[in-house]
């Protein structure tokens, strides 16, 4: 499970280092270091999937008609980007020019974990949308929270 959210640097050919503690949650939960990096289909962030949950995420997607346009534009915008990758010797990734500018990654980022998927922010956004991301408190009700 990923939990906690952890901040690292990316050198300048947009390298970044893994969380240990994810990348030991890759191992022990999913016994597979390999994980698919995309855009994220909400925000301006990209999305770590463990390639197990990839594949949740791309069958899903195989159940909506392929003449549906919203599916076609998931593709386009998510799958298209996707990058699969296993972590180097040192625990890093490389992320390609495409995917650091659609996150507007500079040389501060920040790993969420969000349960069974990771979000990778630009360390400034990140903070906005901590500071500003309101909760729905009518959601809150209904799940008795």
């Amino acid at each position: 499970m990923f939990i906690g959210n952890y901040a690292n640097t990316m050198d300048n050919k947009g390298r970044v280092n893994i969380p240990a503690t994810f990348r030991d949650a890759l191992h022990k939960d999913y016994d597979d270091e390999r994980m698919v990096i995309a855009r994220d289909i909400r925000d301006a962030c990209l999305r770590l999937y463990p390639m197990q949950e990839w594949q949740f995420f791309l069958d899903k997607l195989n159940l909506i008609p392929a003449s549906n346009p919203t599916l076609r534009r998931i593709q386009r915008r998510v799958v298209s980007s996707a990058i699969e990758c296993t972590a180097d010797r040192q625990g890093r990734v490389l992320l390609p020019q495409s995917l650091r500018e659609h996150a507007s990654l500079s040389k501060c980022v920040q790993f969420a974990g969000l349960s069974n998927t990771v979000e990778i922010w630009d360390t400034l956004l990140w903070q906005h949308e901590i500071e500003n991301d309101a909760i729905d408190s009518n959601m809150l009700e209904q799940l008795g929270i």
